[in-house]
């Protein structure tokens, strides 16, 4: 069945295959997925893959993030759709998939264009909206879900019933027909169920813990870092950086350190970037700042301070539970 952009959603053998973005189309021009990796590297390679793709348009729905910021830096020919809608099982107004739609719509009637819809893990927002889109560009109800699972098998499609309402209310449905598309989407989620919560947490696993850096400051550097703090507020400050490790991601803990010992932390928000007149600015958001803790390092780890060692330092695992204050 094709809708009017001539989006073929039984064209399964066309479609393309992300094999490091996650992410999965499910016609050639609309694809399903969950966010950016936290983890910088794997984030820019996820995006690249995505442009390569054929990628030119994001919708993001998630309420409490955003990788608009990323992708303006590394991709900025992208647009962006910051559409944020909560995911707390609630029943989501017709309004915002009719927002969602006219966005979509327009975006795709450009030629060439492809529109990626996406939510944190990619199991109930989006592939619920990708729902309501099918559905608005004429597509059977069973065969738009059959089509989302078949693409994306985590999808579990829990906002599929206020998908399908907004559906019937924009095509003046009647009652009988309410009635059936309803019991339709009913005995697919009985042939089709899956597990959420065990969904979710197969997701989780996967999902490694944050890392935690040293960085070491000058002596002077703590006021300083007080003083652009008061002046600019609860803002992101660029910390200056000798390195741009690998395993940097977002919201990496950072433990800021001077000699006399820990004075502040703060949370990695974006990546290293070149900047002058430092080399390297590291962007955190600083959670505390308070005079000097003598804290015990690692022998490693104290070592790196007193010799004046590269920004930042990742702090090992086994380094972590060495950590003490004195």
């Amino acid at each position: 069945m094709s809708d009017p952009t001539g989006t073929d959603v039984t064209g399964v053998a066309a479609l393309p295959v992300l094999q490091i973005a996650n992410a999965d189309f499910v016609t050639p021009r609309l694809a399903v997925g969950g966010d950016l990796s936290p983890h910088f590297r794997r984030a820019r390679a996820q995006l690249d893959e995505l442009l390569a793709a054929g990628i030119t348009h994001i919708v993001d729905l998630r309420e409490e993030w955003s990788d608009e910021a990323l992708v303006r830096g590394w991709a900025p020919q992208v647009r962006y759709l910051q559409h944020r809608v909560a995911d707390a099982g609630q029943r989501i107004g017709p309004e915002w998939f009719a927002e969602l739609a006219d966005w979509v719509a327009d975006a795709l009637a450009e030629p060439g264009t492809k529109v990626l819809v996406h939510c944190h893990m990619g199991v109930n927002r989006a592939p619920s909206a990708v729902l309501a889109l099918l559905l608005a560009q004429g597509v059977g109800l069973r065969p738009a879900l059959d089509a989302i699972r078949s693409a994306r098998p985590v999808a579990v499609i829990d906002y599929a019933r206020s998908a399908l309402d907004w559906h019937l209310a924009r095509t003046g449905a009647d009652a009988r027909l309410r009635r059936n598309a309803r019991r339709t989407l009913a005995r697919w989620r009985t042939a089709n169920h899956l597990d959420m919560q065990e969904v979710i947490r197969a997701i989780r696993r996967t999902e490694g813990p944050g890392s935690r850096w040293l960085v070491r400051l000058g002596p002077d550097d703590p006021a300083a870092l007080a003083a652009a703090l008061g002046e600019a507020g609860d803002v992101a400050i660029g910390l200056a950086m000798d390195v741009d490790p690998e395993e940097l991601s977002q919201l990496d803990e950072v433990l800021l350190l001077t000699g006399a010992g820990l004075v502040g932390r703060a949370l990695v928000v974006g990546p290293v970037q070149p900047a002058e007149p430092h080399a390297l600015l590291l962007p955190v958001l600083v959670t505390n700042l308070f005079d000097p803790v003598p804290l015990d390092l690692p022998p490693a780890a104290a070592d790196w301070l007193a010799a004046g060692g590269a920004n930042p330092r990742l702090l090992q695992p086994g380094e972590a539970r060495l950590l003490t204050l004195r």
